[in-house]
């Protein structure tokens, strides 16, 4: 063949297999054209789908915000406890078959249809966040809420008729077992019973009982031995204030037995400064003198009042230890304590014997004679008067077991001991490991309401929101000591940009100076802290 004949096949050849490649081209072209517009008709059958659903979910809930607004509060209740009934009465193998059943379900769906439903469940929760924050911030505005602009949508809780099975508390339904016991770790005596009188005015509906109820935060602090050191929040315009609210530590102080010349006594030193109680009327007017009345209290509200702390000091002196302990360390001659202190030791006392560091004590029931020895921290070192050069009120600490005792006189006529860090959990660990009572876990048992046991804690008014507020804020200062004590712990060192925090106390401390306080790393863990908040 010669030259040009090839030429001429080679070229019929090639433009042979470029014709073939552009048919293949405009085949494929062709097929993605075609699940192009499959694809384009397969999303809008799902929209379609979509706009079908949301429709048919729409309608549904409107017939079902017709047929609530059409219900009385009874059909609702009844509703919601024939829902709750139904839920109920599953047994564990239904639950296990309606799951199973809905996971079958998922699974043969179609990927566009699950796909769409799970969008819309995305929507539709997003949707109900967005409601939610609309409506939180709309209840932000008190004058709204009040005036009725804004309304408030009723919120049920239930009927608080489920029984801890460890303890007895009542929960409501939706609380579990581990809330107030710890599923049965925290078991803890119970307050015993008010004496006759103060249980009638705790429960009475004379006109005695509502003016102590009324006024019983206001008794407590004229009968207490131990002043409450705080902030208090009140209203600005100095109008009524339905809740106690108070701001920073907390401190419970006791002052000396006797008050200094030409200072009235006030406290525990009341109890002690008469106590023959020659004069009742004169010792209850003191005591209602320390203690500012509401503007516009009436005589016969006054007279009351007087009349009330006249029992109440009475009662106080039969039955309350503290009581009678600071009387008794009152008339003591004073030779018989100058080279003896007198305590209220932050340790438990056996019922049968004294600890080997006190020396026997007649006529004490919680004060000790220490001898020779120096008190620890913890112990109350009560002074006959208040020293020169020392300081006028002494701190209790907040781990001593008296610290409730002996503020919340009316809660704890009898002086019962609070928590202290031995007491220890009824249940052992994995491990056989008895642990102990945390703070949090004492006030968690201690305030649940139990229908076998006295609930004169829970009839206390504005003297159990002191009590509460002081049960707050005691975990929280714990808590905050537990963070400083173990920054090493907490490998506080570790989180960044610590010296540009404080970059001025960081130069000083670098040019030798004097470190300005110190840094304490609050973990993202702690409810309130800087990070906490940054991490929701």
């Amino acid at each position: 063949m010669s030259r040009n004949e090839r030429g001429s096949a080679a070229r019929a050849a090639n433009a042979a297999a470029q014709r073939r490649r552009r048919e293949r081209m405009a085949q494929a072209r062709r097929e993605a054209e075609a699940l192009r517009d499959a694809e384009r008709h397969r999303q809008r059958r799902a929209a379609q789908a979509e706009e079908e659903r949301e429709a048919l979910a729409e309608r549904h809930r409107q017939r079902e915000r017709e047929r609530y607004a059409a219900q009385d509060d009874e059909q609702r209740e009844a509703h919601a406890e024939r829902e709750r009934q139904r839920r109920a009465d599953f047994g564990d193998a239904e639950r296990a078959a309606h799951a199973e059943r809905e996971r079958q379900r998922r699974a043969d769906m179609p990927n566009e249809v699950r796909d769409a439903e799970r969008a819309a469940n995305a929507r539709g929760h997003m949707e109900g966040r967005r409601r939610a924050d609309r409506a939180n911030r709309a209840a932000c505005d008190a004058d709204s809420v009040l005036s009725g602009r804004q309304p408030v949508a009723r919120l049920d809780t239930g009927v608080r008729n489920t029984v801890c099975p460890h303890c007895g508390a009542l929960l409501w339904r939706e609380e579990r077992a581990t809330l107030c016991c710890s599923g049965g770790k925290v078991n803890i005596d119970p307050l015993p019973a008010p004496p006759p009188l103060l249980r009638e005015l705790w429960t009475g509906d004379t006109l005695e009982a509502r003016t102590f109820r009324q006024h019983s935060r206001r008794l407590n602090t004229a009968l207490s031995l131990a002043s409450m050191m705080t902030r208090e929040v009140r209203p600005a315009d100095g109008g009524y204030a339905p809740s106690v609210i108070i701001q920073g530590r907390l401190y419970h102080r006791v002052g000396p037995l006797q008050a200094r010349d030409g200072e009235r006594p006030s406290f525990a030193q009341i109890y002690v400064n008469d106590p023959d109680c020659d004069d009742p009327a004169a010792e209850a007017a003191l005591r209602l003198g320390h203690v500012p009345l509401p503007r516009g209290t009436r005589e016969p509200e006054r007279v009351r009042l007087l009349t009330l702390l006249e029992q109440l000091q009475v009662l106080l002196r039969q039955v309350n230890p503290y009581v009678q302990d600071f009387i008794h360390a009152a008339e003591l001659p004073e030779e018989e304590v100058q080279q003896q202190r007198l305590v209220v030791s932050a340790d438990a006392r056996p019922a049968d014997q004294h600890p080997r560091r006190y020396n026997r004590a007649e006529g004490f029931r919680e004060v000790a004679v220490l001898m020779d020895e120096e008190p620890v921290h913890q112990d109350i070192v009560l002074r006959r008067r208040a020293d020169a050069e020392g300081p006028f009120l002494q701190t209790v600490n907040e781990t001593h077991r008296a610290f409730e005792a002996l503020h919340f006189v009316l809660l704890l006529p009898f002086g019962t001991d609070g928590w202290q860090p031995d007491l220890r959990q009824a249940v052992a660990n994995g491990r056989g490991d008895v642990r102990g009572v945390t703070l949090m876990q004492y006030y968690a048992h201690r305030l649940q309401l139990r229908p076998d046991l006295d609930d004169s804690l829970f009839r206390a008014g504005r003297l159990f929101q002191e009590y509460v507020c002081m049960a707050f804020a005691r975990v929280e200062t714990q808590r905050l000591l537990y963070l400083a004590r173990n920054q090493a712990g907490l490998r506080a060192e570790l989180y960044q940009r610590l010296q540009d925090a404080l970059p001025g106390d960081a130069e000083r401390e670098l040019a030798g100076g004097d470190r300005v306080g110190q840094r304490v790393i609050l973990p993202a863990s702690f409810t309130g802290g800087p990070r906490y908040y940054q991490r929701r």
